[in-house]
């Protein structure tokens, strides 16, 4: 069963196994949040797990404020490590929530960015209308995970992840507007198409 970290020693597993990856991926969600304008303002990592990619957005665009969510202590105790362990101050902090029901106000962030939490959630259709609830008017949202495929005979993620087309049904019964699903080999990703 795929599920929060629930012992330090798999969260800190994760974190070096992922390190490299996570740079790497951390790219696209730049690349997006500067073609859509947004290099400052309050961005919300959902399911920042140990704070990789919430880490390198700060590290890359300093004059973003970066909140990460996540559900399991021992994953926010080694992002909160990993920050420790960065060589400049950021505009990061880490904060212990359900996707489902995020301790935020109304409209507070302009943007949500969220990596392969989306398996990982019990009631999707929930975390997309708290996406839709905590954005600006003019917010936008950018989302990766993996995608269901014949891999999935190797890893319990990709079992537990969703068909492009089983996104799409859930995106249309939530709150959220103007989505694009966009459909790769080993993933999928869901952003905001105005």
């Amino acid at each position: 069963m795929c599920g929060i970290f629930e012992d330090i020693e798999s969260a800190a597993r994760y974190n070096e196994e992922t390190k490299n990856r996570m740079r790497f991926l951390s790219g696209s969600f730049v690349s997006i949040a500067k073609q859509w304008g947004i290099v400052d303002g309050k961005v919300l990592d959902l399911g920042t797990g140990t704070g990789l990619l919430a880490i390198e957005l700060a590290k890359t665009m300093p004059d973003l404020e970066v909140i990460g969510l996540d559900l399991s202590d021992v994953a926010l105790e080694v992002a909160r490590k990993n920050l420790q362990e960065s060589e400049q101050p950021l505009r990061i902090s880490f904060k212990k929530g359900d996707a489902e029901d995020m301790p935020f106000e109304e409209g507070v962030f302009d943007l949500v960015v969220s990596s392969n939490t989306l398996h990982l959630i019990k009631n999707p259709v929930s975390m997309f209308n708290e996406i839709y609830r905590v954005l600006k008017s003019k917010g936008r949202f950018f989302l990766s995970d993996f995608r269901r495929s014949w891999l999935g005979l190797f890893s319990k993620h990709i079992r537990a992840a969703y068909s492009p087309q089983e996104v799409k049904d859930l995106l249309s019964q939530s709150k959220l507007e103007n989505w694009e699903v966009r459909d790769y080999f080993f993933w999928l990703s869901i952003l905001s198409a105005k």
